[in-house]
Formats: structure tokens, sequence, C-alpha cells
């Protein structure tokens, strides 16, 4: 019986071994195969390259990477490295450092039975590892091919270069926190302590160390808490490697760290063009994949100083009067017709790394009547500029919209609707729109204009007709809006970058000319744009309300946009108005503006219903200084396929009645039933339309997901932003669209 089993194993044994040998012949093949495709080791290669540099429109510089004053990464020698940073660096980044041949099997391992346990990712890199990482895969995924050219490359770099000159690399190439200026071990001493680093001592030595393993997050300006928490467990590190006893150890941890940093850090630079720099960094990445903060380039960029200095001091209240600190700006300025940004307002005391109110999204009120409604009625429905619509009571479930007058007005026209921002016209306007094309053609309509709809719950809900969208619109996104339909529907991808040269390659992004080249025409047609547009153009020159502060602007259209807080919200905010904005064109310039407060200001029970002018008066500022620029542009021309007759458009082939001359229009009133009669009245909630809103709490707490639209965007909180509303309009009464916002339960009502 055994001799049998024995007989019956031995083929088992034999395609066993077979399958071993395979399987190792299979695993040299492909190692050798990868290890041949591996770029040539070169060790002149891991020294640290020169800053980035980013330049104006008139190819001045604007921003070097890694200084404060513009200058360049200081690279340091092994001699000046003081001996408690080297111990804190070797605790926590590779304590066999001084031992292994660049890789580390048994850190390896002992990673991976970790991760298995734990279905954590710690990671087993060798701090030469690191180095080739940052030097020739800085942007590269996370594969196990990727790793083992890694490997190949350390163990060539450990022959060819002492540890010493290694470690000094390294800590050249590598970033200590959020700022660009703590880029290398020299810059992170003067960006955290103002101190040469053979000045450091053991606390600030444990606290760089700490920060290597997350910048992001143990960056003390911005994290003090966790940053306080990872220089004690480096320095529990130290004692455990015997570099330092634990006498010395509970010293250090007694010595607080905000005693011992510098008061010139990022937090309290205020630098004028910060928010425009941040946006090109993120624009940076998002288009070539590099990190200009790793690799040198020259970035050439469409930013005029002068605007954006006085875009900034705008914002700081330097140069308009907030009347409350506590309230905020976001705003974008770019050519109407090419999609280059010029200037953008990040928000107030914006620094480097925070929340840029530019790409935040807001609800958007009645700012986007114009595109939303209005235009996609004259594309979909051809309908004229002078259709006229009913004007009265409606209702559709628990859905109650009123004006903001509390009034009726009979049959209206298109313009007279959108010039006064009613909402019922402007909702049964969508209605039939939606009927027409759907969510999905709303969605596509939307994005043609570089609005993103990723994550609005459900455009063909009635509510975003006047403002209420799950997840808002930014200030960038509105600018682009507008400016597609101020030029006859052409949409150009908004960028703040002419062209990117990689110093080390000698490659050149070619941005701005192969975004002109893609420009294509929108869901809008010529001729509904051109109507929009001019229905824009039409009303804004009568100059009423908060249009009155663009007078003296040549040829501006404009669109002003209020949200308001649910009449349930408490703390005396209920009714009252949260979100403002102002969005104005003209042949050369947009400028989107909105203002807000954030999470700081609402829990105080901060409203707006004070500050409705205040866009309008930003907006008027910022045009009038860009017209007295010269330009040569002007209006695209009016369609061949646009008729005028009379005072009104119609597209050629069209049924075109004179139905707002055949009209008058009868005021009704509806008896009010909320003291807030300056706005609108205040809706129940419905259960559509849930936000979630990226918010604009600038708070020092950690952000667990960057970029709005942008970025990585530093110190904010961005989870919840009660937002989501419905506008109720006001037009050119002095005061602007005002919408319904709901309370914390961020319910998108009416």
């Amino acid at each position: 019986m055994k001799t049998r089993t024995l007989k019956k194993l031995k083929p088992i044994r034999i395609i066993g071994t077979i399958a071993l040998v395979g399987a190792i012949v299979l695993a040299g093949v492909l190692g050798f195969n990868i290890y041949k495709d591996t770029e040539a080791f070169d060790a002149d290669k891991l020294l640290s390259s020169g800053a980035s540099v980013m330049y104006d429109s008139n190819g001045e510089v604007m921003y070097t990477y890694g200084s404060d004053e513009n200058g360049t990464r200081e690279n340091i020698t092994y001699d000046d490295l003081p001996q408690v940073l080297v111990d804190a660096v070797i605790a926590a980044e590779d304590s066999r450092f001084f031992e292994h041949n660049g890789f580390d099997l048994p850190r390896i391992a002992k990673a991976a039975i970790s991760n298995l346990a734990t279905g954590g990712r710690q990671g087993g890199s060798t701090i030469t590892q690191q180095l080739i990482k940052k030097t020739y895969f800085p942007n590269a995924e996370r594969t196990y091919t990727r790793k083992l050219s890694e490997v190949f490359l350390a163990i060539q770099a450990d022959k060819a270069l002492s540890k010493e000159e290694i470690l000094t690399l390294y800590l050249n190439k590598i970033y200590f926190g959020r700022s660009t200026r703590s880029i290398g071990i020299a810059a992170a001493c003067k960006y955290y302590f103002n101190k040469d680093v053979s000045e450091l001592t053991l606390p600030e030595a444990a606290l760089l160390a700490g920060s290597l393993n997350s910048p992001y997050n143990y960056d003390p300006y911005y994290c003090l808490d966790k940053a306080t928490k990872r220089r004690n467990t480096i320095l529990n590190l130290m004692v455990t490697h015997g570099y330092i006893t634990q006498e010395e150890c509970d010293q250090a941890k007694q010595v607080k760290i905000e005693n011992t940093l510098c008061t010139s850090s990022s937090t309290s630079n205020n630098s004028t063009l910060a928010a425009y720099v941040d946006l090109v960094t993120e624009e940076v990445k998002e288009r070539t994949g590099l990190d200009p903060k790793e690799v040198q380039m020259n970035i050439y960029t469409y930013c005029d100083k002068d605007t954006q200095e006085l875009a900034t001091a705008i914002a700081n209240g330097d140069k308009y009067d907030y009347s409350d600190e506590d309230l905020r700006m976001g705003g974008a300025i770019q050519s109407s017709q090419d999609g280059r940004i010029v200037a953008i307002i990040g928000g107030r005391n914006y620094s480097y790394g925070l929340l840029n109110f530019a790409t935040t999204k807001q609800q958007p009120g009645s700012s986007v009547k114009p595109f939303l409604d209005y235009g996609l009625a004259f594309e979909n429905l051809d309908w004229c500029t002078g259709q006229t619509i009913v004007d009265e009571p409606y209702s559709k479930g628990n859905f109650k919209p009123k004006n903001w007058d509390g009034k009726f007005h009979g049959t209206v026209s298109v313009t007279s609707a959108l010039e006064n921002s009613w909402n019922i016209p402007a909702i049964k306007t969508y209605e039939e729109v939606t009927k027409k094309i759907g969510k999905s053609g709303v969605v596509s309509a939307m994005e043609s204009l570089g609005i993103d709809m990723s994550k609005q719950k459900d455009p063909a809900n009635l509510s975003y007709a006047i403002g209420g969208w799950t997840t808002g619109i930014s200030p960038l996104e509105m600018a682009s809006a507008y400016a597609t339909i101020s030029n006859n529907g052409l949409y150009t991808e908004s960028h703040t970058i002419n062209y990117i040269e990689i110093v080390q390659t000698g490659r050149v992004y070619n941005v701005d000319e192969d975004i002109q080249s893609e420009a294509k025409q929108s869901d809008y047609s010529k001729a509904s744009a051109f109507m929009i547009r001019e229905v824009m153009l039409d009303y804004t020159k009568n100059g009423s309300g908060n249009y009155a502060y663009l007078s003296g602007i040549d040829n501006v259209g404009a669109k002003t946009g209020t949200s308001n807080w649910q009449s349930s919200k408490g703390n005396g905010m209920g009714g009252k108005s949260r979100d403002l904005w102002m969005s104005a064109y003209t042949s050369d310039y947009v400028c989107s503006v909105w203002m807000g407060f954030d999470k700081t200001g609402f829990e105080k029970g901060k409203t707006t219903s004070r500050y409705k002018a205040y866009p309008g008066k930003v907006v008027q500022m910022l045009l009038k200084h860009l017209q007295k620029n010269d330009s040569n542009k002007i209006y695209q021309e009016q369609p061949s396929t646009v008729i005028k007759d009379g005072n009104e458009y119609y597209k050629k082939g069209t049924t075109h009645s004179h139905h707002a001359s055949e009209t008058t229009e009868e005021t009704t009133t509806e008896e009010q039933t909320t003291e807030n009669t300056e706005d609108t009245t205040n809706q129940e909630n419905t259960d559509q339309n849930t936000t979630d809103q990226g918010t604009t709490d600038q708070g020092n707490t950690d952000q667990s997901s960057q970029n709005q639209g942008t970025s990585n965007q530093g110190n904010s909180e961005q989870g919840t932003t009660d937002q989501g509303t419905t506008d109720q309009g006001t037009g050119n009464q002095g005061n602007q669209d005002s919408s319904t916002t709901p309370d914390t339960s961020q319910n998108t009502n009416q």
C-alpha cells in the first residue's frame, strides 16, 4: 500500500518540481527584462536640480519654487549636518541604512507581513530607494515593475556612492512640509526655525525627521497636534536605537513645537500672487504629470501681475472695505475669447496651500438662469428673445416657488423675466427644456461650458433652474460658462499656462497652442449664444439695481445671483441670504465673483443680507481696471442664422411673432407668510438634491480630500458645507437674486 502511494506521488513531485523550476526561470527572465529596460544609473542625476521658475504674461519672473524671496534651493554637504539630525533621520526612515547595500530585504519582508496582517500599505523602501524614486520615478505609479527597477538602481547607487553622499543627496532633494519653501533640509530649517542646519536642536531635528513620512500631514504650521505626536514617536525611536538616552528624550518632549517655530512662515505670507501660483502648480501637475517642486521647469503663464495684485488687495480688504472680517471672497478673471486666466481671487489673506475659493464650488443662485434656462430654451425650443411666459402661482408637490418680491407679473417676455430675475418664468422654462432634452442633455450642455457635472445628483430637478445645485459651481467654472456664451458659444478651456519647458529633458508642453487648436462649439449654437448675450447686454444697459455699478464699462453684460438659508435655519439665519454672485463680461474679459461666509461665519450666525451690493462693486473695480488696457477685441458678429425683428432676435427658419409687444404685464400680489419680504419666502424641504459641499472652512484642520477642482489646496476642512440652494431672484430692484439655502440637513429645497 505504501509503495503504491509513493508511486502515485512520484509524478506529482516531478510535476511540482518542473513547475517550481519554471517559475524560477520565468521570474529570472522577467527580472532580466526589467533590469535591461531600466534606465542606466547616473550619479550626477541624483544631484538636486535648480528650482522651477514661474513667469507672468510679460515674461518676468513672478515666483521661484523653494524660496520666499524667489531664491533657489540651497544644497548642503554632509559636514553641514549635525549628528542629531543624522540620527533622527536614520531612526525615522531607515534604521539599517549604514548596513545594507541600498536594498533591505528584512525591512521589505517586515513591511509585507505587517501589510498582510493589517491590510495597510506600509512601505519598506530604504533611503537609497527613496532617493532613486525621487530622481528617476517622481510620478510613476506604484507597480512591481517600477519597484524592481528602483531596487536595481538603488544597489548601483550604493556601490557608486558613499552612505554619507547618499544621505546628503536625499536630504537636499526631499521636502519637509506643505510649502515650496520647505524643499531640501536647508530651506526647511529656514522655513520652520529661521536657522542654519548646523544649529538644529534635538527636538527640532526630530520634528523634521518625522515630517518626511507625510510632509502634508505633519507640517506643524497646519497640523500642530499631529506634528507633535510624530516628533515624539521619532524621539522614542532614537532611544530604541541607542542614539539618545531616555532622559534626553523626555527633556526634548517637554519643548513645545510652537515655541520653536519662526513667525515668517507661509501661514503669515500673504503674497499677492499666492492664489494664482497655487492654481498654476495644480494645472502643471494635471497637464504634465510632473511636480514643479521636484522637477525643474520654466512655466510661462498669463498672469497679469497688476490685476492679480489688485484682486488680492480687494480680497484682503486693502482696496475694499468688507465691513466684516469673516466675509470671504472667491473670483476669476479671464479673457472672453481664448480661455486665458489673468487673475483670481483665492480668498481673504490667502497664503500658499490654503483652500482656493476660486475653485471651490458654491451655490450659484440666479447666475445660472441665462445659460441654463433661457439659453437652452433658445437652443432646444427655438424660442425668440420676445418669447413670453406666464408668471403665475406654480407648484409641483412640495415645491412652491415664489418670486423675490412675492408678486406674480402675468405674461412677461424672456428679457423681462431675466432682467428682473423672476423665478416662476425660469422654472417653467427649465421644465419645458428638460422635457425636451432630459437629464443627459442638461449635463452635456453644462459640461460643454466647462462646468463639472460629475457630482450633481439630479440636474433635471426643477430646483436647478433657480440655482439649487447639489454641489454648486466654482467662480472659475462660472467665468468659463459666461466666456463661452459671450463668444457665440465657442468653448475654449480655461487655463493659466502658455507653455512649460522641462529643463532636464528639454521637452516643451505647448499648453495654450494645444488648447486653442481644440476650441470647439459648445452645445449652444452660435445663434442661441448670441441671443443670450444680446439679452444680457440689453438689460445691463438699463443700469438699475446692482447693475448700476457697471455703468461706465463698455458693452458689458451681467447677472447677479443670491442664495438664501431655509426658513427653518436657526440662529436668526432663516430666510436670509447666504451666497452672493456677480458675473459680468465684456468683449475682452469675464469676471465672476462670489462672496459669502465660511464655517466660522456660519457658527456666528452671520448672513450676507447686508452685503448684496458687494460683488457688483468688486466686479466694477476689476473691469474698470482692465478697461484701461488697450484692446482691439470685439464681440463676434451676429451669426447669419439669427434675424433681428425690431428689438427681438430669432433663429432663421423658426416661427416668430411679436409676443412681447402684444402683451401687457399685470401684477398680482400673493400674501406674504414670512417676515422676510425683501427676499423670497422660504419653502418647505424636499428630499431632493442633498448637497455635500467641500466647504469654505479655512481652519487648520486636516483636509481629507484635496483639490477642489484644483488641487492640493492646503489647510482647510473640505468636508461639509451646508450648501444647496434654490434661487428666488431679485434682479433690478436693488437686491440681488435671492434663493433659499437649506440648513444643516443640507437638503436643496424650495
